[in-house]
């Protein structure tokens, strides 16, 4: 790839072929890594809608060379740190006519390195882990070289039930800094406080109310996740160090204040902070108020 690759430089680049391919056709898709938690959800997902899917990894029998010479669309779902080199030994195997797409959390390495194929390419990331039914999920399709494919991709996940947006992958990646990469800082933060401050954890949750029970209930859930996966979140997305470092400088001023007894520095910092998310504050306020009513009646029920 040339060195001045920026992802806005090539989006509907490509020259359509002449015959898109009509949402719902029936392809043989081969998913890469599918073995896994998200390849496991998603092979009967597809099946169910009439696709063949070949599940290929490095504990099956079909190799994922072969996989990604019999099949129509490619999809590579393996760990972050091994997509780069997944991506290179499959490039070269995937011709004008095939669909390259991958699952990965972060887009723009990914797509920059699919683009070295001939192939038509379009990242995708669905915003969610394996679960049992994803309808209603988030997932993100990044049209770096569609070709005629990228009406017959969308409709894939719509047939799931999906939520699809179209980003860049530069979009993409500063959205995740802040959906994945500082929340999960946050997150991961405040349990090392309450590790390294020995808190004790009974007599708190004894006397929060359901709005911080919702709290420490999504603190945990980020928790009770498999390390590596957070690890590679945090690590591998190059647009979260320069918001964790604007989190941490506001933090700082925060700290501050309190240190100081700041009054109306911090009414001028709150006041600022709450005008910036101006409509949504209401609509966060009314759905904030239907989990929290959800968590009363759960620990009603539990006596808790």
């Amino acid at each position: 790839m040339q060195s001045g690759f920026h992802p806005l430089s090539f989006v509907n680049t490509m020259t359509a072929q002449p015959t898109p391919h009509p949402p719902g056709t029936p392809k043989i898709i081969a998913l890469i890594g599918g073995t896994g938690g998200m390849g496991r959800m998603m092979t009967p997902l597809l099946e169910g809608l009439g696709h063949t899917v070949l599940a290929a990894g490095r504990s099956t029998p079909l190799t994922p060379e072969d996989a990604a010479r019999r099949a129509e669309v490619v999809i590579v779902t393996v760990p972050i740190h091994h997509t780069q080199d997944t991506i290179a030994r499959l490039a070269p195997l995937l011709g004008p006519e095939k669909l390259f797409s991958d699952f990965t959390s972060i887009k723009r390495q990914p797509v920059e390195a699919m683009l070295a194929s001939p192939a038509a390419v379009i990242g995708c990331h669905p915003i969610f882990g394996p679960m049992p039914n994803p309808a209603g999920q988030n997932v993100v399709l990044c049209p770096a070289r569609p070709g005629p494919w990228l009406d017959w991709y969308e409709h894939l996940y719509l047939a799931l039930g999906m939520k699809v947006s179209r980003m860049t992958p530069e979009e993409h990646d500063r959205s995740m800094a802040v959906i994945q990469g500082l929340t999960h800082f946050i997150n991961i933060s405040f349990a090392a406080t309450l590790e390294s401050r020995q808190v004790n954890l009974e007599q708190v949750l004894q006397v929060c109310s359901p709005v911080y029970r919702v709290a420490f209930a999504m603190l945990s859930r980020i928790l009770s996740g498999d390390p590596a996966l957070y690890r590679e979140i945090q690590l591998a997305n190059p647009e979260n160090l320069p918001i964790l470092e604007e989190f941490l400088g506001n933090a700082s001023r925060l700290k501050a204040m309190v240190g100081s007894a700041d009054g109306p520095g911090f009414d001028d910092l709150f006041t600022h902070a709450a005008g910036y998310l101006g409509p949504y504050l209401a609509t966060a306020r009314r759905e904030s108020d239907w989990l929290v009513e959800q968590m009363r009646r759960k620990l009603t029920e539990d006596g808790r």
